[in-house]
């Protein structure tokens, strides 16, 4: 058994791991975190706070419509966080952690029509096989102009080459990230995205386990190795098909 201190599992090598070995994710330990920091991303596009030296229109949020992309842990903490600005909240996931939280429960079918009515758009989505490259040039110019999109999932998620020229054509709309693109197999900060305006970002610190975030994870992956050692069974076991497809022989 294999237990990750992280949520995300994509930076694990699954190639010469044996089939019988069960890897378990740290999902949820960070929500608290990662949410807030969401928030701020979203409350400082939304106001222009990143933008020096220059007038920048501020966004309303209060009584608009919010799409979470990924409603596990961290986009229930999200939607949670919402209540206090009255925003209708849709949830687009395979499931939901809290699903009391969400107006409107909708599956990846639907993700150009929610896109299309969000004022704001917050993704928390893990990077799997089916979610890399998922928002395309074309999804994104389906937005409202005024849209603030944030992601605090994974970068490849988003596709750089169809975000740096959807911002370009789109000087009204704002993005803001916590995660970036890997170069050479690491996430790297460095991005063309910089130079525009409306894009804007921290460099993954959302869910670094230091001082008061730290605790919390530790402790969600220890007790789940001890439960695994006592039943024989764990909270969070991860589908390797997903990240992984073994080569045939």
């Amino acid at each position: 058994m294999i237990q990750a201190m992280s949520a995300g599992v994509d930076g694990i090598d699954f190639a010469p791991i044996p089939p019988g070995v069960r890897i378990h994710s740290n999902a949820g330990s960070f929500a608290g975190p990662v949410a807030e920091h969401a928030w701020g991303l979203v409350l400082g596009a939304a106001k222009g706070l990143h933008v020096r030296n220059a007038k920048v229109v501020p966004r309303r949020l209060r009584g608009g419509t919010l799409l979470v992309l990924g409603c596990g842990a961290i986009g229930s903490e999200v939607a949670s966080l919402s209540r206090s600005l009255d925003m209708e909240v849709t949830g687009i996931s395979r499931s939901f952690a809290r699903p009391e939280l969400f107006a409107k429960r909708l599956q990846l079918s639907s993700l150009k029509e929610a896109l299309q009515i969000a004022d704001g758009v917050v993704i928390t989505l893990p990077l799997t096989a089916t979610t890399r490259g998922l928002i395309t040039y074309e999804l994104l110019k389906t937005t409202k102009d005024s849209v603030v999109v944030v992601n605090v999932g994974r970068g490849e998620v988003v596709s750089e080459p169809g975000l740096v020229r959807w911002l370009s054509e789109r000087p009204e709309s704002r993005y803001a990230t916590d995660v970036f693109w890997k170069r050479g197999g690491r996430e790297s900060f460095e991005t063309g995205a910089w130079a525009l305006p409306n894009f804007s970002g921290t460099r993954h610190v959302s869910g670094v386990p230091l001082g008061e975030t730290l605790e919390v994870p530790m402790v969600a992956a220890a007790q789940n190795v001890r439960r695994y050692l006592e039943t024989g069974s764990a909270d969070h076991l991860v589908d390797r098909s997903e990240y992984f497809t073994p080569k045939s022989e």
